[in-house]
């Protein structure tokens, strides 16, 4: 693997953490929790929101300077799995294998290269983007009640 691709894999995991609850540990040991809503590379500066400190202090947005990054640590775990979700997809509705494709990059599944399938639902339209709609339905009400119990 090339650098270039270890780069575009990390800003790609970094991507996906994006609107979900992480803890940050510093390289001095101070902890921030909050809401991941941006960054930058390579510097790799990270804006939180919703954040309590280590201590307990609240704050509504910090901006941590990434040279002062030891860990990042997603605190969430997510309802939509892209891979997970393609394999569902593919039992459930009979779809062959190569008609839906995984893009990690964007966390999305592309069904017969027209829908396309995120954590925030289904874009498309007709028929089968209407059944697709109604799996994605199915498979979050079941990844809720697995991650509750």
């Amino acid at each position: 693997m090339s650098v270039s691709d270890a780069t575009r894999r990390l800003i790609s995991e970094l991507l996906g953490m994006i609107d979900k609850k992480v803890k940050i540990i510093l390289s001095n040991g101070k902890e921030y929790e909050g809401i991941l809503v941006g960054f930058d590379h390579p510097e790799l500066n990270m804006v939180l929101t919703d954040v309590v400190d280590n201590k307990g202090n609240k704050y509504p947005k910090v901006v941590i300077h990434g040279d002062r990054l030891s860990e990042i640590l997603v605190t969430e775990v997510p309802l939509f799995e892209p891979s997970d979700f393609a394999e569902y997809l593919v039992e459930r509705l009979r779809l062959r294998r190569d008609s839906v494709k995984v893009v990690p990059e964007a966390g999305a599944v592309l069904v017969l290269g027209r829908i396309k399938v995120t954590e925030k639902g289904v874009e498309g339209s007709g028929p089968m983007a209407y059944n697709i709609h109604q799996v994605f339905e199915e498979y979050i009400e079941k990844r809720k009640s697995m991650l509750k119990g």
